[in-house]
């Protein structure tokens, strides 16, 4: 195996390492740390000046110019980065870099056309959008993403709660009103109309609620419980929202069959753009078409079908209607004009 492959992995993990609050990461850690996934690898191992070279290198400008801290404990010294948020993944990509990520997005693209990869396509091409790699020397696509989106810092820490199984204490807050704490067992990171929320196990709520799903942007702080054994969750995360529409989890609520008719040409940009994998065109006429959908009705699901109701009736069920145009009445009366 190449060695700088082999010192790319090492860098990750002494850059996991200098990162971890929760350990105190002595020399022979940090080379037990990288042999352990260095073994996992290719099974290979290096010695302790290897990785004394690596944090030399590392602390180059060249190397990332990463800011570590060496402190003494008796007369052994540890390793740590004197900014915890610090990481050398966070970096400008080098050349070299982009080279690599270059013909890797060329060995990607040789499964471009096999069933079931048609999000591959998407992905390979907001990564050569994104990193301009080939002759482009503009961005061709745009992407939406909310870059100010307040809570993205706790992503990648939460993200590293979640592969490690560690609890997490959360800082949080509703809106207009102040924050608590809340104690979480870490499961998934799920995207939702470009916020990214936490789902997880809640102890002090879990005899009503059997997962909790919770906003980044409403996180004030966050903390990791070494200590508190982690609760792991034995079922398929994702069979939880198939039967809804966002994040809003309904539990012991039962599928409902729902039947609406939108007329033309909101019906095509609807049957273009399914609001649920449910979805089924019933009937085809030539002013409107009639759709179904069976699924648990929630608050997002709600608004989609507000977003098109000036040109959709929702025929059944009725107390789906009755929500709807309640929450139009509001918008009546919010919105016009005395």
């Amino acid at each position: 195996m190449a060695q700088g492959k082999n010192a790319y992995i090492r860098y990750k993990v002494l850059d996991r390492c200098f990162r971890d609050s929760r350990k105190r990461y002595y020399m022979e850690d940090l080379v037990e740390a990288c042999n352990e996934a260095l073994y996992n690898y290719d099974g290979s191992s290096v010695s302790d000046r290897t990785i004394r070279e690596d944090i030399h290198f590392m602390q180059r400008q060249a190397g990332g110019g990463i800011p570590l801290e060496k402190k003494y404990e008796g007369h052994k010294a540890y390793y740590s980065y004197s900014d915890r948020n610090f990481s050398i993944q966070n970096l400008p990509m080098s050349q070299s870099e982009a080279e690599m990520l270059s013909d890797t997005i060329q060995m990607l693209s040789r499964f471009k056309g096999l069933p079931n990869q048609e999000w591959l396509n998407a992905t390979l091409v907001q990564m050569k959008s994104t990193f301009n790699i080939g002759q482009a020397k503009a961005s061709y696509v745009s992407f939406s993403q909310n870059e100010d989106l307040k809570g993205l810092k706790y992503f990648t820490p939460l993200y590293e709660a979640i592969a490690s199984q560690h609890v997490v204490s959360l800082e949080y807050h509703q809106f207009g009103r102040p924050s608590y704490n809340r104690i979480i067992h870490p499961y998934q990171l799920r995207q939702y109309n470009n916020r990214w929320f936490l789902v997880g196990w809640e102890p002090a709520v879990a005899a009503k609620i059997p997962l909790v799903v919770i906003p980044l942007d409403r996180i004030d702080d966050y903390r990791i419980l070494d200590k508190e054994h982690f609760v792991s969750y034995q079922e398929d995360i994702d069979e939880c929202f198939k039967d809804i529409v966002g994040v809003s989890l309904r539990f012991n609520e039962p599928c409902q069959h729902i039947v609406f008719k939108a007329y033309h040409p909101i019906s095509s940009y609807i049957e273009t753009k399914p609001i649920h994998h449910s979805q089924w065109v019933v009937e085809r006429h030539e002013e409107y078409n009639i759709f179904s959908l069976d699924l648990i009705p929630n608050y997002e699901f709600e608004t989609i079908m507000l977003s098109y109701v000036d040109n959709c009736e929702v025929l059944e069920p009725q107390d789906l209607k009755e929500s709807l145009v309640k929450r139009a009445k509001n918008i009546i009366k919010f919105n016009v004009t005395q």
